[in-house]
């Protein structure tokens, strides 16, 4: 029974080693953790500095001529439709027209590589047909008429007369950020 009180001091002592050893790492965590933040601000301003003094003038030159370039270019987009229900015809309508206003998004029928846009609609209920109707939209790449088709996404909602503005502007948006999601394919 002599080894219990020995034993109970040896483990007292690791208990207060451990507890030792976790204060000085928090301590010795605290302190990097304020002076990274220092550390770091000094020498990131003056490359920064040294680096503007190195540049030459024309060398900064070419980056906004391609991004003009980038922005002067339209995405092609068509638009398939071919169903008969009158707020879905409305909302086809409405999506073709706002392509046509955009500044980002070009409507075109050409073979070229574009985006298509396949609009589905049917009447929620045939009984009354102004009422709503059921869409569902498809995205996909066309390099070529022709050639096989990529699918980029798709989406399914329920459009009534109050919300065909607002429904077509989100397909557009949609439709952008695909455009920008996929721009490599053009």
């Amino acid at each position: 029974m002599e080894w219990i009180p020995t034993c109970f001091f040896l483990l007292q002592g690791v208990f207060l080693m451990i507890a030792a050893w976790r204060a000085s790492l928090l301590a010795a965590t605290l302190v990097l953790l304020c002076a990274v933040p220092a550390l770091a601000q000094a020498p990131a301003q003056a490359p920064t500095q040294d680096a503007k003094a190195k540049v030459p003038p024309a060398a900064s030159e070419p980056a906004p001529k391609k991004i003009e370039e980038a922005a002067g270019k339209k995405t092609p987009v068509s638009i398939d439709h071919d169903d008969s229900d009158p707020v879905g015809a409305r909302l086809a309508y409405r999506v073709k027209e706002l392509l046509g206003r955009s500044s980002l998004m070009a409507p075109t029928n050409r073979d070229e590589k574009k985006i298509v846009l396949v609009l589905k609609t049917k009447e929620e209920f045939p009984g009354r047909p102004n009422l709503c109707s059921i869409y569902s939209v498809s995205w996909l790449f066309s390099s070529k008429e022709g050639s096989l088709k990529y699918f980029l996404a798709s989406e399914a909602g329920i459009v009534d007369a109050s919300s065909v503005d607002q429904t077509a502007e989100a397909l557009l948006g949609r439709t952008d950020k695909l455009a920008a999601t996929y721009g490599y394919l053009f």
